[in-house]
């Protein structure tokens, strides 16, 4: 079971590495808050209509998850995404990148603190071998860009950003417990929905402006591909794995974003980045296989 949820998670991490090219298309056209609010709107409907033909029976969620389905709606969808899309306005893609890989690091320490889950020496030596190919991968080999980089709003919104989704992903693996992947992605993508919406209104408004058939199509992208699919993926690697270990695939999205940039906008892919992404991959296979490698060199876990 567990390797079809890395399965997932990967497939997660390559959906979600594309978003950023397809996005940018769309952040041209329509404002962050309503692009957030109307891709959630739609994603949980498309969740609930499944639902309801799946005869999922919990439908309507216990009351005990009632809360942190709402605190998760504000994390994971209206923190995580308006921060992110707002912060690009103020900061670069470079540290938004730089900050993101910082989320596995964060996710596993949150989950130590308040889960109490617990990670072998050798998964933790490859989250950090992870975090340092996409640090190197970002920075393409150059040390000054990590130690002299500047933060300003953006990078703040970045870091809430990043924060904002581990909590979401450490709360949903107890409201899982109770409820089905489905039914907690669409709930918690339906509260998100109108945080940020009442949060658009009451600052730059929301509208939806006449879009161009390109951004028309992104916009499906991010409601079925990189929402739907992806975070069903996510939520049910997360459900078998742990927050801990499904974090690491966040290290994909990088390479993703840099082959998928390559092949869009003709982006030169050089030898640095190469070398990052076989860093990367290095340490996700070392976090996901531990006790494998440590059973072929007999080492006691």
């Amino acid at each position: 079971m567990k390797n079809k949820a890395y399965v997932l998670l990967s497939l997660a991490g390559i959906l979600w590495g594309f978003q950023p090219v397809v996005v940018k298309f769309i952040v041209a056209e329509m404002n962050p808050p309503t692009l957030v609010s109307f891709r959630y709107l739609l994603l949980s409907a498309t969740l609930f209509l499944l639902m309801k033909i799946t005869h999922k029976k919990d439908f309507i969620p216990p009351k005990s998850c009632w809360l942190p389905l709402i605190i998760m709606g504000i994390t994971g969808v209206s923190l995580n995404n308006g921060s992110q899309f707002t912060g690009l306005q103020y900061s670069t893609v470079a540290n938004a990148t730089l900050i993101a890989a910082m989320t596995p690091a964060v996710t596993s320490l949150l989950a130590f603190v308040f889960l109490r889950e617990r990670l072998a020496l050798l998964q933790w030596i490859g989250i950090i071998i992870s975090i340092s190919g996409t640090l190197y991968l970002i920075s393409n080999g150059n040390l000054d860009i990590i130690l002299h980089i500047s933060f300003n709003l953006g990078d703040i919104l970045f870091f809430v950003a990043q924060l904002s989704w581990a909590i979401y992903c450490l709360i949903s693996i107890r409201v899982m417990k109770k409820m089905s992947v489905l039914s907690v992605t669409a709930w918690a993508g339906a509260f998100g929905a109108i945080f940020i919406a009442i949060y658009g209104h009451f600052t730059c408004g929301l509208f939806i402006p006449d879009l161009s058939m390109k951004a028309m199509a992104s916009f499906a992208y991010i409601v079925w591909l990189g929402g739907v699919g992806a975070m069903i993926f996510w939520n049910i690697g997360v459900k078998n794995v742990g927050a801990s270990t499904a974090s690491i695939f966040l290290n994909i999205m990088p390479i993703v974003g840099i082959v998928t940039a390559s092949i869009t906008l003709n982006e030169i892919i050089t030898m640095e980045e190469c070398l990052g992404a076989v860093v990367i991959l290095l340490g996700v296979y070392i976090t996901t296989h531990t006790k494998q490698i440590l059973e072929k060199l007999n080492w006691k876990k």
